[in-house]
This record gives structure tokens, sequence and C-alpha cells, in this order.
């Protein structure tokens, strides 16, 4: 019942968004249009683990509205499935939320394209490009499909983008928002906080048990991302629901921690104040070749 009342609250503050978003200073609406947004998305990766409800097809339903405008949701529920089942994560082959590159496909990008990705692995990169970035590789590839002759996935980026038209003229004649406003104050920064979570939610290392982070957060944090910022206890046990997550963790903190390896922050404000630390890499995986400063 919980997940559905999330719900019904997401639509509900967007919607509301929409509505007098002219009127809310656009730094605010930034803030708010960004948060629902991310939250939305939130939702997505509640459907895929098959809540609130125990039909795929009512879940479907429920989150399929591309808020985002960035991921089919069918999509990105075989993605996600697929990262779930990878034996070593991180895997560039293998895992396909992977942030890394192999050594090859690395040595063969221009000047200009690493560039690129080597600001995308900063903090501060991740969040200014990288919603650019991100959906530029996605649609890359669903394009390459296409090119490359496979339609398989045709059809659902036909009804993407599709969708993608109808939220921009019915934010248009309900709001009077333009696009590009819509686009500035939800779509990118409701992908930019998604990222701030997956940032550095799994790193390289020798034991998988230790590729995956914890983040206790704050209550505004754990409502936004719904617990997945403990997403090593998510990955232990994907049949945990959201809001019991954090009380299981409470209650095994010191256990779920051994065996994780401590990979764990307090909160986002420690993640955020690596924005003044870090330094421009090669964001090759680690296990192919050391990641090189420069």
């Amino acid at each position: 019942m919980v997940t559905w009342l999330v719900a019904v609250c997401t639509y509900l503050s967007w919607f509301l968004l929409v509505i007098y978003g002219n009127s809310i200073p656009i730094w605010a609406l930034f803030l708010l249009g960004g948060y629902v947004v991310c939250l939305h998305g939130s939702l997505q990766h509640e459907a895929v683990h098959n809540r609130p409800s125990k039909r795929k097809w009512i879940n479907t339903l429920l989150v399929y509205p591309p808020l985002a405008m960035w991921y089919p949701y069918t999509i990105y529920r075989q993605d996600h499935t697929q990262h779930h089942e990878c034996e070593i994560l991180t895997d560039v082959d293998t895992d396909p939320e992977s942030l890394y590159f192999a050594k090859e496909q690395w040595d063969k990008m221009n000047g200009v394209t690493k560039f690129i990705h080597r600001v995308n692995f900063l903090l501060a990169g991740r969040l200014i490009i990288g919603p650019f970035v991100s959906i530029y590789k996605l649609w890359k590839v669903a394009a390459q499909s296409v090119i490359n002759g496979n339609y398989r996935d045709s059809a659902t980026w036909i009804v993407h983008f599709g969708l993608c038209a109808c939220i921009f003229v019915f934010v248009y004649q309900t709001g009077g928002l333009p696009p590009w406003k819509y686009a500035l104050c939800f779509a990118l920064p409701g992908i930019s906080l998604t990222l701030l979570r997956s940032y550095t939610e799994h790193r390289w290392a020798a034991s998988n048990s230790e590729r995956s982070i914890i983040v206790e957060g704050s209550l505004l944090t754990q409502l936004l991302y719904l617990n997945n910022n403990f997403h090593y206890l998510h990955h232990e046990d994907p049949g945990i629901p959201w809001y019991e997550l954090r009380s299981v963790y409470q209650s095994q903190r010191d256990a779920i921690l051994e065996r994780n390896g401590n990979f764990m922050y307090r909160g986002y404000n420690s993640i955020l104040v690596r924005i003044f630390q870090d330094k421009l890499i090669d964001p090759v995986h680690p296990n192919q070749i050391p990641a090189k400063i420069v």
C-alpha cells in the first residue's frame, strides 16, 4: 500500500508543478521538478522488482510514462534485470550498468570523446554533462541496432518518443511550460539526481560482495531513492521491499558492512565533497589497466 501512496503523491506532485510551474522561481522548479522525476525513476526501479503489484502489466502501466524523457521503461527493465543477473558487477561485457570501458574500446576513441568521458567520470561532470552523455549513449545504441537491421525494440522507441511528445504538449497546454523549460527543470535534474546515486554505487573489487555500496543517507534521500541507497543489501536480496530495507539494514548493520568490505558513506553530502577532490582519469576498467591520473 505504501508504494501505491508514493506513486499517487509522485504523479500528483508532478501535475501540480506542471500547472504552477510558471509561478515558481526557476531555481525552485529545478529542484522540485528534478526531485519528483528522480522519485518516479525510483518507482520504475521498484516496478522492475515486481512492486507494488505481483502483476507485471500493472506495474508497467503504473510507471511507463517517460517523465525523464530518457529510458523506455521496458528497455530499462531488461537492462536492470541483466544487471542483477551479472556475476561480475562492473564488468564491461556483461554488466549493462557498468560505467567503465574496455581498454580496446577506449584505445579506439578520438581525443575529444576521451576527454568527454574523462569529465563524465568526475562527480561534477556526471551531474552537469552526465544526463547528455547518458542519453547519447543509450540512443546511439538504439540507432545502431536499427542500422544493423535489428528492429526488435523499434516499436518500443516509437512509443517512447510519441509519449515524450505527448508530455511536451500536455505540459504546454496545461501549465504553459515550453519544452525547453520542462527539459531544464524536470528531465535533466531528474537524471542528474539519478546519476548522483549511481555515481559511486558500484566499484571494482576482487570480491563481488564488496562491489556494491551502502549510503545511509537522510530521510530525504532515502525517500528520493526509495532506499536503493542501501544498495548492497538490495543486491544481496532484491526481494526485500524498499520500505523494509532501512530497518533490515539497521538491525544487521555491522554484519552487512563486514560483508561488503565497509564500502559505505554516511550520506550523499560525503559524496558531494568529491566535487573538490576528483581528478581526471581514464575510465578503463581497473582489472584491465590501472586508472591513469592526467
